[in-house]
């Protein structure tokens, strides 16, 4: 399943108009085995990981706690290596 993440206004890059949330969404590919999963760190910080299926995990984005507003997607399974 694909990551679809709602960032807040003030996440915006300051020459951005800030016309409300921004969406950001990583699609999975099944051309490339290519999936997208996030995860949580005890601060509130979110990261969404690029999951190959024989290789590590790669981070692909990460926003502060204050950044984002919705997290839809899979998460992260414990255990797995990054």
């Amino acid at each position: 399943m694909s990551v679809y993440v709602k960032l807040s206004a003030e996440a915006r890059s300051p020459a951005e108009p800030s016309s409300g949330p921004l969406d950001m969404q990583y699609q999975d590919s099944a051309d490339d085995g290519v999936t997208f999963e996030y995860d949580l760190h005890p601060s509130g910080a979110m990261r969404v990981l690029r999951v190959f299926e024989d290789t590590p995990h790669r981070v692909e984005a990460c926003f502060g706690p204050g950044a984002w507003l919705q997290v839809t997607g899979t998460y992260l399974r414990s255990g797995s290596a990054y």
